[in-house]
Protein backbone atom coordinates (compact mmCIF):
# COMPACT_ATOMS: atom_id res chain seq x y z
CA UNK A 1 0.00 0.00 0.00
CA UNK A 2 2.71 2.33 -0.46
CA UNK A 3 4.65 3.97 -3.75
CA UNK A 4 8.10 5.89 -4.14
CA UNK A 5 9.84 8.48 -6.62
CA UNK A 6 13.37 10.38 -6.49
CA UNK A 7 14.80 12.85 -8.52
CA UNK A 8 16.28 16.09 -9.37
CA UNK A 9 14.94 19.93 -10.62
CA UNK A 10 14.59 23.26 -12.40
CA UNK A 11 11.56 26.30 -13.33
CA UNK A 12 8.85 29.45 -14.40
CA UNK A 13 5.79 32.24 -12.97
CA UNK A 14 2.02 35.38 -13.15
CA UNK A 15 0.71 37.65 -10.61
CA UNK A 16 -2.12 36.71 -8.38
CA UNK A 17 -4.84 39.24 -7.42
CA UNK A 18 -6.88 36.65 -4.76
CA UNK A 19 -9.61 38.82 -4.24
CA UNK A 20 -10.76 39.10 -7.61
CA UNK A 21 -12.95 36.97 -9.89
CA UNK A 22 -13.31 36.39 -13.48
CA UNK A 23 -16.69 35.81 -14.87
CA UNK A 24 -16.80 34.01 -18.42
CA UNK A 25 -19.64 31.88 -20.78
CA UNK A 26 -18.71 28.20 -21.08
CA UNK A 27 -20.95 25.96 -22.93
CA UNK A 28 -23.70 28.27 -22.83
CA UNK A 29 -24.13 29.05 -18.83
CA UNK A 30 -21.98 31.70 -16.69
CA UNK A 31 -19.28 30.82 -14.54
CA UNK A 32 -17.49 32.58 -11.75
CA UNK A 33 -13.77 31.25 -10.87
CA UNK A 34 -11.46 33.41 -8.36
CA UNK A 35 -7.88 33.96 -7.97
CA UNK A 36 -7.67 36.39 -10.76
CA UNK A 37 -4.37 37.33 -12.62
CA UNK A 38 -3.96 40.28 -15.19
CA UNK A 39 -0.36 39.52 -16.34
CA UNK A 40 2.47 36.62 -16.23
CA UNK A 41 6.23 36.84 -17.46
CA UNK A 42 6.70 35.07 -21.04
CA UNK A 43 10.60 35.16 -21.23
CA UNK A 44 11.10 38.03 -18.43
CA UNK A 45 8.76 39.86 -20.60
CA UNK A 46 5.17 41.15 -18.84
CA UNK A 47 2.44 40.04 -20.78
CA UNK A 48 -1.18 41.87 -19.73
CA UNK A 49 -3.89 40.19 -20.14
CA UNK A 50 -6.43 42.36 -18.28
CA UNK A 51 -9.26 41.92 -20.95
CA UNK A 52 -8.48 38.09 -20.54
CA UNK A 53 -7.09 37.53 -17.22
CA UNK A 54 -5.81 34.21 -15.51
CA UNK A 55 -7.86 32.75 -13.06
CA UNK A 56 -7.92 29.19 -11.47
CA UNK A 57 -10.04 26.16 -11.88
CA UNK A 58 -9.13 22.51 -10.11
CA UNK A 59 -6.40 23.73 -8.68
CA UNK A 60 -4.51 24.78 -12.08
CA UNK A 61 -4.04 28.84 -13.07
CA UNK A 62 -6.19 28.88 -16.99
CA UNK A 63 -4.67 31.33 -19.06
CA UNK A 64 -5.63 32.46 -22.40
CA UNK A 65 -3.71 30.81 -25.45
CA UNK A 66 -3.33 33.56 -27.66
CA UNK A 67 -2.03 35.84 -25.46
CA UNK A 68 0.68 34.07 -23.61
CA UNK A 69 1.85 31.30 -26.69
CA UNK A 70 1.16 32.74 -29.91
CA UNK A 71 2.13 36.31 -29.72
CA UNK A 72 4.17 36.48 -26.77
CA UNK A 73 8.20 35.73 -27.73
CA UNK A 74 7.34 31.61 -27.79
CA UNK A 75 5.77 31.99 -30.83
CA UNK A 76 4.02 28.83 -30.94
CA UNK A 77 2.12 27.78 -33.69
CA UNK A 78 -1.97 27.67 -32.91
CA UNK A 79 -4.91 26.18 -34.79
CA UNK A 80 -8.05 25.59 -33.71
CA UNK A 81 -11.67 24.22 -35.39
CA UNK A 82 -15.31 24.66 -32.82
CA UNK A 83 -13.63 22.23 -30.46
CA UNK A 84 -10.30 21.41 -31.27
CA UNK A 85 -7.24 23.22 -30.45
CA UNK A 86 -3.33 22.41 -31.76
CA UNK A 87 -0.45 23.75 -30.42
CA UNK A 88 3.15 23.07 -31.90
CA UNK A 89 6.15 24.14 -30.27
CA UNK A 90 9.57 22.84 -32.12
CA UNK A 91 8.56 19.64 -32.23
CA UNK A 92 6.40 18.89 -29.84
CA UNK A 93 2.74 18.93 -31.03
CA UNK A 94 0.04 18.95 -28.99
CA UNK A 95 -4.03 18.40 -29.12
CA UNK A 96 -6.97 19.30 -27.21
CA UNK A 97 -10.40 19.14 -26.86
CA UNK A 98 -12.78 21.55 -25.21
CA UNK A 99 -14.54 20.52 -21.68
CA UNK A 100 -11.83 17.38 -21.72
CA UNK A 101 -8.79 16.74 -19.51
CA UNK A 102 -7.44 14.44 -22.25
CA UNK A 103 -4.63 15.59 -23.88
CA UNK A 104 -2.55 14.49 -26.81
CA UNK A 105 1.23 15.18 -27.18
CA UNK A 106 2.85 13.60 -30.16
CA UNK A 107 0.62 10.96 -30.70
CA UNK A 108 0.46 9.79 -26.89
CA UNK A 109 -2.59 10.74 -24.34
CA UNK A 110 -2.43 11.42 -20.59
CA UNK A 111 -4.34 13.40 -18.49
CA UNK A 112 -4.41 16.73 -17.27
CA UNK A 113 -5.26 18.89 -14.09
CA UNK A 114 -8.05 20.82 -15.43
CA UNK A 115 -9.89 20.65 -19.10
CA UNK A 116 -8.77 23.00 -22.10
CA UNK A 117 -12.35 25.43 -22.23
CA UNK A 118 -13.28 27.89 -24.96
CA UNK A 119 -14.39 30.50 -22.72
CA UNK A 120 -16.45 34.12 -23.90
CA UNK A 121 -15.06 36.95 -21.31
CA UNK A 122 -16.91 40.14 -20.41
CA UNK A 123 -15.62 42.28 -23.35
CA UNK A 124 -17.36 39.35 -25.71
CA UNK A 125 -14.03 38.12 -27.07
CA UNK A 126 -13.99 34.01 -27.05
CA UNK A 127 -11.05 32.20 -26.32
CA UNK A 128 -9.27 28.97 -25.53
CA UNK A 129 -7.87 29.04 -22.07
CA UNK A 130 -5.31 26.00 -21.06
CA UNK A 131 -4.31 24.83 -17.95
CA UNK A 132 -0.80 26.38 -17.81
CA UNK A 133 1.59 24.25 -15.71
CA UNK A 134 0.40 20.93 -17.67
CA UNK A 135 0.26 22.26 -21.58
CA UNK A 136 3.75 23.71 -20.93
CA UNK A 137 4.89 20.55 -19.36
CA UNK A 138 3.76 18.65 -22.44
CA UNK A 139 5.05 21.38 -24.80
CA UNK A 140 8.49 21.70 -23.56
CA UNK A 141 7.97 25.33 -21.80
CA UNK A 142 9.27 25.77 -18.59
CA UNK A 143 6.05 26.69 -15.99
CA UNK A 144 7.02 28.04 -12.37
CA UNK A 145 4.72 29.97 -10.08
CA UNK A 146 6.09 31.18 -7.28
CA UNK A 147 4.68 34.00 -4.33
CA UNK A 148 1.84 34.37 -6.55
CA UNK A 149 3.83 35.10 -9.72
CA UNK A 150 3.69 33.04 -13.21
CA UNK A 151 6.01 32.55 -15.30
CA UNK A 152 6.47 30.95 -18.33
CA UNK A 153 9.81 30.21 -20.16
CA UNK A 154 11.39 28.66 -23.41
CA UNK A 155 13.44 29.25 -26.43
CA UNK A 156 11.81 32.48 -28.56
CA UNK A 157 10.71 30.40 -31.66
CA UNK A 158 9.36 30.89 -35.10
CA UNK A 159 5.94 29.74 -35.42
CA UNK A 160 6.19 26.92 -38.17
CA UNK A 161 3.72 26.38 -41.21
CA UNK A 162 3.60 23.52 -43.46
CA UNK A 163 5.78 24.81 -45.59
CA UNK A 164 8.87 25.61 -43.09
CA UNK A 165 12.13 24.36 -42.25
CA UNK A 166 11.86 21.14 -39.73
CA UNK A 167 11.49 22.44 -36.19
CA UNK A 168 14.44 21.64 -33.69
CA UNK A 169 13.98 19.63 -30.52
CA UNK A 170 13.72 21.61 -26.98
CA UNK A 171 17.44 20.83 -25.30
CA UNK A 172 17.53 18.94 -22.37
CA UNK A 173 18.50 21.41 -18.87
CA UNK A 174 21.83 22.32 -18.80
CA UNK A 175 22.67 21.45 -14.99
CA UNK A 176 21.16 17.64 -16.35
CA UNK A 177 18.81 15.44 -15.64
CA UNK A 178 16.10 14.84 -12.87
CA UNK A 179 16.90 11.79 -10.97
CA UNK A 180 14.15 10.39 -9.40
CA UNK A 181 12.99 6.74 -7.88
CA UNK A 182 9.56 5.11 -8.34
CA UNK A 183 8.40 2.37 -5.51
CA UNK A 184 4.99 0.23 -6.37
CA UNK A 185 4.54 -1.27 -2.98
CA UNK A 186 4.95 -4.80 -2.12
CA UNK A 187 5.21 -7.15 -5.13
CA UNK A 188 6.30 -11.36 -5.39
CA UNK A 189 5.69 -13.38 -2.39
CA UNK A 190 4.53 -9.98 -0.88
CA UNK A 191 1.33 -9.75 -2.85
CA UNK A 192 -0.09 -6.50 0.04
CA UNK A 193 -3.84 -5.62 0.57
CA UNK A 194 -6.55 -7.83 -0.89
CA UNK A 195 -10.11 -7.32 -1.12
CA UNK A 196 -12.88 -8.26 -3.98
CA UNK A 197 -11.15 -9.99 -6.08
CA UNK A 198 -7.99 -7.91 -6.27
CA UNK A 199 -4.38 -7.93 -4.73
CA UNK A 200 -2.15 -3.96 -4.41
CA UNK A 201 0.77 -5.78 -5.65
CA UNK A 202 -0.60 -5.76 -8.93
CA UNK A 203 -2.28 -2.74 -8.82
CA UNK A 204 0.63 -0.29 -7.53
CA UNK A 205 2.68 -2.11 -10.35
CA UNK A 206 0.58 -1.24 -13.05
CA UNK A 207 0.34 2.12 -11.89
CA UNK A 208 4.41 2.46 -11.73
CA UNK A 209 4.03 1.16 -15.29
CA UNK A 210 1.53 3.85 -16.60
CA UNK A 211 4.04 5.99 -14.91
CA UNK A 212 6.97 5.09 -16.70
CA UNK A 213 5.94 5.13 -19.96
CA UNK A 214 5.12 8.62 -19.95
CA UNK A 215 9.17 9.16 -17.87
CA UNK A 216 10.48 6.78 -20.68
CA UNK A 217 9.73 9.52 -23.55
CA UNK A 218 10.77 12.29 -21.38
CA UNK A 219 14.57 13.30 -21.68
CA UNK A 220 14.77 15.75 -18.51
CA UNK A 221 14.65 12.94 -16.16
CA UNK A 222 16.56 9.63 -15.03
CA UNK A 223 14.20 7.40 -13.10
CA UNK A 224 15.09 4.20 -11.29
CA UNK A 225 12.14 2.04 -10.20
CA UNK A 226 12.23 -0.07 -7.28
CA UNK A 227 10.64 -2.90 -9.45
CA UNK A 228 9.02 -3.12 -13.12
CA UNK A 229 7.72 -7.49 -12.59
CA UNK A 230 6.23 -8.91 -9.83
CA UNK A 231 9.29 -9.46 -7.46
CA UNK A 232 9.85 -8.44 -4.25
CA UNK A 233 12.26 -5.64 -3.03
CA UNK A 234 13.28 -5.24 0.80
CA UNK A 235 11.67 -2.33 2.35
CA UNK A 236 15.38 -1.99 3.10
CA UNK A 237 16.39 -2.15 -0.65
CA UNK A 238 14.28 0.42 -1.59
CA UNK A 239 15.39 3.05 0.38
CA UNK A 240 18.78 2.51 -0.21
CA UNK A 241 18.03 2.58 -4.09
CA UNK A 242 17.20 6.06 -3.87
CA UNK A 243 20.10 6.81 -1.55
CA UNK A 244 22.50 5.34 -3.34
CA UNK A 245 21.35 7.44 -6.66
CA UNK A 246 21.02 10.65 -4.63
CA UNK A 247 17.74 10.96 -5.42
CA UNK A 248 16.08 14.23 -4.93
CA UNK A 249 12.35 13.20 -4.75
CA UNK A 250 11.31 9.76 -3.32
CA UNK A 251 7.23 8.58 -4.24
CA UNK A 252 5.94 5.37 -2.94
CA UNK A 253 2.79 4.01 -4.88
CA UNK A 254 0.19 2.16 -2.39
CA UNK A 255 -3.80 1.06 -1.81
CA UNK A 256 -5.31 1.01 1.65
CA UNK A 257 -6.97 -1.42 3.37
CA UNK A 258 -9.76 -1.47 6.33
CA UNK A 259 -13.16 -2.04 6.93
CA UNK A 260 -15.50 -2.08 3.58
CA UNK A 261 -16.91 1.63 4.01
CA UNK A 262 -13.59 2.98 4.57
CA UNK A 263 -13.02 5.24 1.79
CA UNK A 264 -10.56 7.89 -0.39
CA UNK A 265 -7.36 9.44 -0.78
CA UNK A 266 -4.39 10.12 1.40
CA UNK A 267 -1.31 10.52 1.21
CA UNK A 268 1.69 9.71 3.89
CA UNK A 269 4.96 11.67 5.12
CA UNK A 270 6.94 11.58 8.31
CA UNK A 271 7.27 15.18 10.23
CA UNK A 272 9.91 14.23 12.17
CA UNK A 273 12.46 13.98 8.98
CA UNK A 274 10.70 16.51 7.05
CA UNK A 275 13.80 19.39 8.17
CA UNK A 276 16.41 16.16 7.60
CA UNK A 277 15.52 15.40 4.50
CA UNK A 278 15.01 18.81 2.90
CA UNK A 279 16.61 19.22 -0.29
CA UNK A 280 16.52 21.85 -2.94
CA UNK A 281 14.36 23.64 -1.52
CA UNK A 282 11.74 21.18 -1.07
CA UNK A 283 10.41 19.28 1.73
CA UNK A 284 8.58 15.73 2.31
CA UNK A 285 5.62 17.73 3.65
CA UNK A 286 5.65 19.96 0.82
CA UNK A 287 5.84 17.24 -1.55
CA UNK A 288 3.31 15.24 -0.04
CA UNK A 289 0.67 17.91 0.16
CA UNK A 290 1.01 18.64 -4.40
CA UNK A 291 0.75 14.95 -4.90
CA UNK A 292 -2.33 14.91 -2.40
CA UNK A 293 -4.00 17.78 -4.02
CA UNK A 294 -3.28 15.68 -7.35
CA UNK A 295 -4.55 12.29 -6.97
CA UNK A 296 -7.15 13.44 -5.39
CA UNK A 297 -8.47 15.42 -8.72
CA UNK A 298 -7.30 12.01 -10.47
CA UNK A 299 -9.43 9.39 -8.28
CA UNK A 300 -12.01 11.70 -7.34
CA UNK A 301 -12.18 10.02 -4.28
CA UNK A 302 -12.56 11.80 -0.86
CA UNK A 303 -9.74 13.62 0.30
CA UNK A 304 -8.72 12.10 3.51
CA UNK A 305 -5.79 14.33 3.49
CA UNK A 306 -2.28 14.14 4.87
CA UNK A 307 -1.60 11.58 7.27
CA UNK A 308 2.06 11.61 9.43
CA UNK A 309 3.59 8.46 9.71
CA UNK A 310 6.32 7.75 11.59
CA UNK A 311 6.65 4.41 11.55
CA UNK A 312 7.25 3.67 7.53
CA UNK A 313 10.86 2.17 7.00
CA UNK A 314 10.75 4.14 3.23
CA UNK A 315 9.90 7.57 5.18
CA UNK A 316 12.39 6.81 8.15
CA UNK A 317 15.23 5.73 5.83
CA UNK A 318 14.94 7.50 2.51
CA UNK A 319 17.43 11.06 2.48
CA UNK A 320 15.39 13.10 0.55
CA UNK A 321 11.74 14.45 0.41
CA UNK A 322 9.66 11.51 0.09
CA UNK A 323 6.19 10.55 0.27
CA UNK A 324 3.57 7.14 0.21
CA UNK A 325 0.31 7.41 -1.99
CA UNK A 326 -2.87 5.40 -0.90
CA UNK A 327 -4.64 5.73 -3.93
CA UNK A 328 -8.05 4.08 -2.42
CA UNK A 329 -9.38 1.37 -0.51
CA UNK A 330 -8.90 -2.21 -2.11
CA UNK A 331 -11.67 -3.05 1.10
CA UNK A 332 -14.07 -1.17 -0.28
CA UNK A 333 -16.27 -2.65 -3.46
CA UNK A 334 -16.75 0.55 -5.51
CA UNK A 335 -13.17 2.14 -5.04
CA UNK A 336 -11.29 -1.44 -5.35
CA UNK A 337 -13.50 -1.82 -9.14
CA UNK A 338 -12.74 1.58 -10.35
CA UNK A 339 -8.87 1.43 -9.19
CA UNK A 340 -8.38 -1.43 -11.07
CA UNK A 341 -10.06 0.01 -14.14
CA UNK A 342 -7.77 3.37 -14.51
CA UNK A 343 -4.21 2.10 -13.50
CA UNK A 344 -2.75 3.14 -16.41
CA UNK A 345 -4.33 6.67 -16.39
CA UNK A 346 -3.46 7.07 -12.88
CA UNK A 347 0.52 6.38 -13.91
CA UNK A 348 -0.05 9.08 -16.49
CA UNK A 349 -1.54 11.78 -14.01
CA UNK A 350 1.06 10.87 -11.18
CA UNK A 351 3.85 11.79 -13.96
CA UNK A 352 2.13 14.99 -14.77
CA UNK A 353 1.61 15.56 -10.72
CA UNK A 354 5.31 14.96 -10.49
CA UNK A 355 6.22 17.48 -13.15
CA UNK A 356 3.96 20.26 -11.83
CA UNK A 357 5.44 19.84 -8.64
CA UNK A 358 8.77 20.36 -10.18
CA UNK A 359 7.45 23.20 -12.00
CA UNK A 360 5.82 25.04 -9.12
CA UNK A 361 9.69 24.91 -7.10
CA UNK A 362 11.14 25.93 -10.07
CA UNK A 363 13.59 22.72 -10.48
CA UNK A 364 12.27 22.08 -14.63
Amino acid sequence: MVIMLCFSLTAPAAQVDASSRVTVVYKGKTKSFGNKKTYAYVNNEKIKAVKQPIFIKNGSYMGPVNKLFKKSSLKVKVTSSENTLTLQYRSNVVVLKNGSRNVTTNGEVSRMLAPAMLVTYPSGKTKWVVPLNSVCSCLGITYKLKNGVIRMKGAANTATTSSSSTTVPETPQQNGQITLVLDAGHGGMDSGATGNGFREKNMTLQILLGAKRMFDNDSRFKVYYTRTSDTYPSLTDRSKLANDYGADLFVSIHINSASASAHGTETLYNSSRNVVTAKNGMTSRELATYIQQSVVATTGFTNRGLKNRTDLSVLNRTTMPACLIEYGFISNAKESREMNANTTRYGQELYQAIVGYLQSEGKL
